[in-house]
């Protein structure tokens, strides 16, 4: 029995000291054949110190092993020294095309994704391996490339690739046309894509894509499959929720939102759009409850602080509205609300300078200038009020009333 086979021995009844004794007589005694079998087998376990000591003496028999080095480097983040090994590996070799993959492997996880597809390039010229059209392709996608991928990929068979790779093809191609902005195209090569293998992220993309294109109905079957097939499949249930509130079943998007919340309770888009189905449903407290809830997981509390102060101005809440005022808000309709609940409380002055402020933003707004007129003839700045209402008059000449207001003042 040979030093390499009583290595591989002692290492299975994990006698260590025993292995490593039979590994450097190894070295020293064994023939290079057998010190092949020997290191591909200590890669394989994961022994990568002494699997590079054995190729490193055998590399010049056989050359195939620099790939090995290669790729047991780049590991260890020894880049360069990977691509030495490489090196060594000549257009003459049979591992040639090879080397070229690892190579793109390499620059690829070096994030020199143009430098990778120069090396694939050459690889297909050189063998018409179809797993390297698929890495080609691969990375024209990456490189969103996506005409040159389409291409790619067609020229592929899908059921081959789906079973050497799990990659289907027809799932590549809808999602580059997608990202071409050709919706229609993409659609019946995902469909494609589903019929030979459910797949949720492919589910998810199609369905996706038809909601955008207000596809609604066809959105649902998909989303539903999600849902059934694969329920722990992560954020579905925000698009499924807006589906069917399209299709106008407020009450099931509100059991979706819900269950998403349930799954993720840190998720501030979702409860926002749960805050909006259960005004829709008339729920304004479950409303409010779940924009409360948001505020305290939300990066950004513009779009809360809007409907809260809208929610509290038709409740008549009006000192729950000046709460934002100590929050740091832009949207106007927010400030705007802000400065209704000053009205409301009649705080007459903060307001005149509330609406001042918002002036320049909302001077095209006939509400929006109707209210300050009103509020500035409270505040007895005739002068002010009166241009305001022209400009008002000029927007809405056909008002009686302001018309009436402005010949008063």
């Amino acid at each position: 029995m040979s030093h390499s086979q009583q290595m591989v021995e002692a290492l299975e009844k994990q006698e260590l000291n025993e292995a490593e004794e039979q590994f450097q007589k190894a070295l020293l005694e064994d023939d290079q054949a057998e010190l092949l079998d020997l290191g591909q087998y200590l890669e394989s376990i994961g022994f990568y110190p002494q699997a590079r000591e054995v190729y490193e003496q055998i590399a010049e028999t056989y050359p195939e092993v620099y790939l090995s080095l290669a790729t047991i480097l780049a590991e260890d983040g020894q880049t360069d020294q990977a691509f030495a090994y490489l090196e060594e590996i000549g257009p003459e070799s049979n591992w040639y095309v090879a080397s070229l993959l690892v190579k793109a492997d390499l620059y690829q996880l070096e994030g020199l994704a143009d430098v990778a597809r120069e090396k694939l390039v050459e690889a297909a010229s050189l063998s018409d391996d179809p797993i390297i059209q698929l890495g080609l392709a691969e990375i024209d996608l990456e490189l969103e490339h996506y005409q040159e991928a389409i291409q790619e990929y067609a020229q592929l068979d899908n059921r081959e690739i789906l079973e050497a790779t799990g990659i289907s093809t027809y799932q590549r191609i809808g999602f580059a046309y997608a990202n071409l902005g050709k919706f229609e195209a993409a659609v019946p090569f995902l469909e494609k894509a589903l019929e030979i293998e459910f797949d949720d992220q492919i589910a998810y993309e199609l369905a996706t894509l038809l909601s955008d294109q207000e596809e609604y109905q066809k959105a649902l079957i998909y989303f539903k499959q999600i849902d059934t097939l694969s329920p722990d499949f992560e954020g579905y249930e925000y698009g499924y929720a807006l589906a069917l509130q399209a299709e106008n079943d407020r009450e099931k998007a509100l059991e979706i939102a819900k269950q998403g919340i349930g799954k993720n309770p840190f998720d501030a888009q979702l409860k926002l759009l749960a805050s909006q189905l259960s005004y829709e449903l008339h729920q304004p407290d479950q409303a409010e409850t779940y924009l409360l809830e948001a505020k305290e997981v939300a990066e950004d509390v513009e779009e809360i602080a809007l409907r809260l102060t809208t929610l509290y101005l038709e409740q008549e809440r009006f000192d729950e509205v000046l709460d934002w005022q100590h929050e740091e808000v832009e949207t106007v309709v927010t400030r705007w609300n802000i400065a209704r609940a000053l009205v409301a409380l009649e705080k007459t002055d903060e307001a005149v300078s509330a609406y001042q402020e918002l002036y320049e933003d909302l001077k095209d707004n006939p509400e929006f200038l109707e209210a300050y007129v009103y509020l500035l003839r409270e505040a007895g700045d005739l002068v002010r009020a009166r241009e305001v209402a022209n400009q008002y008059l000029a927007i809405v000449p056909d008002d009686v009333q302001m018309q009436s207001i402005y010949d008063g003042l």
